[in-house]
């Protein structure tokens, strides 16, 4: 039986390829919303980091000390002049990412961590969560707004993968960011997949785990869906629907500490 994170992962990636079918030759070729990179770019940044995960690249993910500079050259060195075959380039290597995880995640020991670059170390089994954020992100917020189209729906159980992941990725990439931090607080995200956690200095270590507001130095409440955008800098946290109560001066440090990628 495929994992719930596997689940969520061929789902998104259906939402991918059923977006992105419809795309005309000027729209593949506009710019995304992300800096620098056309639509055309975004799909094979998609494509080039499937890809990595079932050939030798996967050295360089886990050695890099700059993952985003990593992502560009592999963009710059596959990029072509024809978007013809990107969609059908991404069907394939995303299909075999799939089939990898399901035998790598299946189930068993929870033991196996890979590390991605400078971000930390991560079980195996989250790997397909984070496609799922990857492929969420960049289709909502990266595509889809740049061809002024609805991004499509998703639902409770993708949301939460995606929030998992993002969580996970705060926890073993802003150490150093939130190295300051001595006081828990705690972060509520309503809406599909929310929940609240608790953001917490643990022997210098900084541990971010569901719990209770309760107790918390600061409390910081914003909507589930909002946050892969303000927690990846694409938009600023006060631009959202983000509210502080408690200390809000340690919050707002928080908030302009956190920055996903």
């Amino acid at each position: 039986m495929s994992s719930p994170h596997l689940l969520a992962m061929r789902e998104e990636r259906r939402a991918v390829l059923d977006f992105c079918r419809d795309l005309d030759a000027a729209q593949w070729a506009a710019p995304s919303a992300a800096t620098g990179w056309s639509i055309g770019d975004v799909v094979l940044h998609l494509t080039t980091a499937a890809r990595a995960l079932v050939t030798p690249a996967l050295a360089a993910v886990m050695t890099s000390r700059d993952l985003e500079r990593l992502n560009d050259q592999w963009v710059d060195e596959a990029r072509s002049h024809s978007t013809k075959h990107l969609l059908d380039d991404y069907a394939r290597w995303s299909e075999r990412a799939c089939r990898a995880l399901r035998v790598a995640t299946a189930p068993g020991p929870d033991l196996i961590r890979l590390p991605l670059g400078e971000l930390g170390w991560y079980p195996l089994r989250l790997a397909p969560a984070m496609f799922v954020a990857d492929w969420h992100i960049h289709l909502r917020h990266d595509i889809a707004p740049a061809v002024d189209r609805e991004p499509p729906p998703t639902d409770p159980h993708r949301m939460r993968t995606v929030l998992i992941w993002l969580t996970t990725l705060l926890a073993r990439s802003h150490r150093e960011a939130l190295s300051w931090l001595d006081a828990p607080v705690a972060l509520t995200l309503t809406g599909q997949g929310g929940g609240t956690w608790r953001i917490e200095p643990r022997g210098g270590r900084l541990r971010v785990r569901p719990g209770q507001a309760t107790g918390a130095a600061a409390h910081i409440a914003g909507l589930a869906p909002e946050f892969p955008q303000w927690s990846t800098r694409r938009t600023p946290w006060r631009a959202c629907a983000v509210a502080v109560t408690g200390d809000a001066e340690l919050g707002a440090r928080v908030l302009d500490s956190i920055n996903l990628v």
